[in-house]
């Protein structure tokens, strides 16, 4: 078990590692003098449910379950059956080319002004050592019934927020929460109307809501 946890800890540090390079954190700073650096990025593996992140819409519809069965089943006869395979919120689908995640320039720019405000109120001058990861997760249109004939499609959006300890190291455990609104459903139909006009408002709604998820957590997530 200390095996796993160490070898974890290191895959984190690495992949943390390469972003780093790729992915500049911006210094959010308020007018007493608090700071803390902002990343956002698409969430780890590790901490959504080794699940890779949607960096476009996923479209999962009922053709997709029948030929993601019939590869869970050939798993099972050639031995490398994982339960996974079975649950329609991890298959593939499809990507929608023209809708990408709007976390980064929806929900973040939103959440910044969140955090500058709590540091106002609460951080009293305090310039944080670790940086705070916001992290677009899951957005996806997924059947909810596969028996149906015409089934409703559930919109399902999650964002993660994470960050080591102000007395932590690398190897720290994350202080970890999320968001992941209640999903609406439709008519596939009426998700694609207008170039998929539904998800964009839906999606802002529940980024909406989220940011008052992450105002709940900012006092754990930034605990000095």
């Amino acid at each position: 078990m200390k095996t796993k946890i160490i070898i974890t800890a290191l895959a984190s540090v690495v992949f943390l590692s390469g972003c780093s390079g790729n992915i500049k954190p911006e210094a959010v700073k308020a007018a007493n003098g608090s700071s803390v650096d902002i990343i956002s990025l698409s969430a780890m593996p590790e901490l959504n449910n080794n699940l890779y992140a949607d960096h476009r819409l996923r479209e999962v519809t009922t053709a997709h379950n029948t030929m993601q069965k019939s590869l869970a089943v050939l798993s099972v006869l050639t031995g490398s059956f994982d339960s996974r395979s079975f649950d329609k919120d991890n298959y593939k689908g499809t990507s929608i080319e023209s809708l990408k995640n709007p976390t980064n320039d929806y929900f973040v720019p939103k959440a910044k002004e969140n955090i500058i405000q709590w540091l106002s109120d609460n951080a009293n001058g305090y310039v944080y050592k670790e940086p705070l990861y916001i992290g677009y997760a899951t957005w996806a249109l997924i059947f909810k019934d596969a028996a149906a004939s015409d089934p409703d499609y559930q919109l399902k959006y999650k964002v993660i927020f994470y960050k080591r300890p102000e007395d932590g190291s690398l190897f720290s455990k994350f202080i970890l929460a999320g968001c992941t609104p209640a999903p609406i459903e439709a008519k596939l139909s009426e998700w694609h109307v207008e170039n998929y006009k539904k998800v964009t408002v839906e999606t802002q709604k529940y980024m909406d809501s989220c940011l008052l998820e992450l105002n709940n957590q900012l006092p754990r997530l930034l605990k000095k």
